[in-house]
């Protein structure tokens, strides 16, 4: 309700000690613009003038006698309420701000000591309170957009670190021997880079730059991938207990927020031990879940009945209690100490997102069961154990043209060792002057979005004009959806993902190189 608008069903006092004010101090007040009430110590209205009847839409005889907590109920313990007590206790003047939720409106009041009573003169303020909202938003949104352009420029920035040190331990490895003892460091070196970039992934995200990718995974592999990662989260009191059966059917997931999840779960885990001794065992498999079994998962859930694959996390610590159970999902809610809580309820906008669901078991002193069910998909998992193609090889002329010189060094040693000629150019200008004079040499351009200067578009744009059959392939850490779009219909020849891999650059350019082998 509206500090102005009365409620005129409430009854009036029929107190025989109460004033109303004499004529000449309600013609002193009524001459005042602002909206003007003068209560006395029992909360009756002694006075209301018209600029306040004008506003509430009321009659005088209505509020005049009656108590102002009976006409506007939802004041009572408001902020006029308590300043109102306190201008009678202590004799001084008190200005404050009320928020009428009903009417959405905002109200200044000044409230002065008057005799056996308080004068309060109003004003409506919520235009002004309005603009300092759009205000404050409008920081916010500048604030978050300075973030996301910091968080780009940082992801495109170590992209390219990346593609140095996954391109680097791709040459070695194609150096290396299977039974090399340096094989496996150089592999642990390019898994790490791997994971490095999923990093970027998510920073690029953030910045409005690109998207979570989904991929068909085993995900028992990716839980066994993990396992010196997990272990890290687990107290050193507790041991941990695999049992991650392999030949599981894919699920489709991002890699980065499967990973997230299992070590929520795994952390959660942990801190139910509360450092003492414990077990922690990680259990995958697959099971049908039908409507009644998907009822007892945690509401909210949008997975349809079929076939899942489970990730389920048990521990041995203390457990929960229904009322614990009932709230651990919510944001920020936490039994640990402040600043936590905010895992479980990412886990849970994470599994809606993968249509999964989530079955929580626990009992005070008895430990708690978390598990995450994901549907199968219908793709085969992607194997990232695939042996790298050591006989292919290629011909022709490569321009290489990035910004960065670790990009530009690396590609061009992973192309020159597959038998190709590369020239490469630090920017668009550069390239174009180099492809102005061999324009017929080139086979291939794998071209940088984002260069100073002239940009990727832009170099694009001016090598298909110099070449209309020319065959260019983007570079960028950002998303390939959210790149290619920017070149629909322009013939452009394919993408590669920053950082790439000597395997994921080899496949791309036989790829392209095929097609336009068979189109002659």
């Amino acid at each position: 309700m509206s500090i102005l608008n009365a409620d005129t069903n409430a009854s009036q006092s029929t107190d025989t000690d109460f004033r109303p004010l004499s004529a000449e101090q309600a013609a002193l007040l009524e001459s005042s613009p602002y909206p003007t009430l003068v209560l006395d110590q029992q909360f009756r209205i002694r006075f209301v003038n018209a600029a306040a009847l004008a506003v509430g839409d009321v009659r005088r005889e209505t509020l005049v006698g009656s108590n102002v907590w009976a006409q506007y109920p939802d004041l009572e313990g408001s902020i006029f309420h308590q300043s109102y007590k306190a201008v009678l206790a202590e004799g001084s003047p008190r200005h404050f701000e009320e928020h009428c939720a009903a009417s959405d409106t905002w109200v200044s009041v000044f409230a002065y000591p008057a005799e056996d009573g308080v004068v309060a003169v109003l004003q409506d303020i919520t235009s002004r309170r309005r603009a300092e909202r759009l205000e404050a938003d409008l920081q916010q949104s500048q604030k978050l957009e300075s973030l996301g352009v910091l968080a780009g420029g940082i992801a495109h920035d170590f992209n390219n670190l990346l593609v140095g040190i996954l391109g680097n331990a791709s040459l070695a490895l194609l150096d290396l021997m299977a039974d090399s003892p340096a094989r496996r460091g150089v592999e642990e070196i390019e898994q790490a880079g791997q994971r490095a970039a999923e990093l970027t992934r998510q920073l690029l995200a953030y910045a409005g730059k690109g998207r979570f990718v989904i991929e068909s995974v085993d995900a028992s592999a990716i839980v066994s991938e993990m396992a010196a990662l997990l272990r890290t989260g687990v107290s050193n009191q507790a041991s941990m207990q695999l049992d991650l059966p392999t030949q599981l059917p894919a699920v489709d997931v991002d890699t980065t927020q499967f990973r997230q999840v299992v070590m929520n779960l795994i952390t959660n885990a942990s801190d139910a031990l509360a450092g003492d001794a414990g077990l922690i065992s990680i259990r995958t498999g697959r099971l049908q879940l039908n409507a009644e079994n998907l009822s007892s998962c945690v509401a909210g859930s949008n997975a349809a009945p079929g076939d899942f694959v489970f990730i389920e996390v048990r521990d041995t610590g203390v457990g929960m209690d229904a009322p614990t159970m009932a709230r651990i999902f919510d944001p920020f809610f936490s039994t640990k100490f402040t600043g936590r809580g905010l895992g479980l309820a990412a886990t849970l906008g994470i599994m809606r997102g993968h249509r999964g669901a989530i079955r929580v078991l626990s009992e005070l002193g008895t430990g708690t069961s978390m598990t995450l069910h994901f549907p199968v998909s219908d793709q085969r998992a992607r194997d990232d154990a695939t042996p790298r193609d050591t006989q292919w090889r290629g011909a022709g002329h490569v321009l290489v043209v990035d910004d960065e010189s670790s990009v530009r060094v690396v590609t061009r040693a992973l192309l020159q060792r597959r038998g190709f000629e590369v020239t490469d150019a630090i920017d668009g200008l550069a390239a174009l002057d180099a492809f102005r004079a061999h324009p017929d040499d080139y086979s291939l351009v794998l071209l940088d979005l984002t260069m100073p200067g002239l940009g990727g578009e832009e170099t694009f744009r001016a090598l298909r004009e110099l070449r209309p059959d020319l065959r260019v392939v983007l570079m960028s850490g950002y998303n390939e959806h959210e790149v290619t779009r920017l070149f629909v219909g322009r013939g452009l020849a394919g993408f590669l993902q920053k950082p790439f891999r000597a395997d994921e650059l080899y496949a791309t350019v036989a790829r392209i190189l095929e097609i336009d082998r068979r189109a002659t």
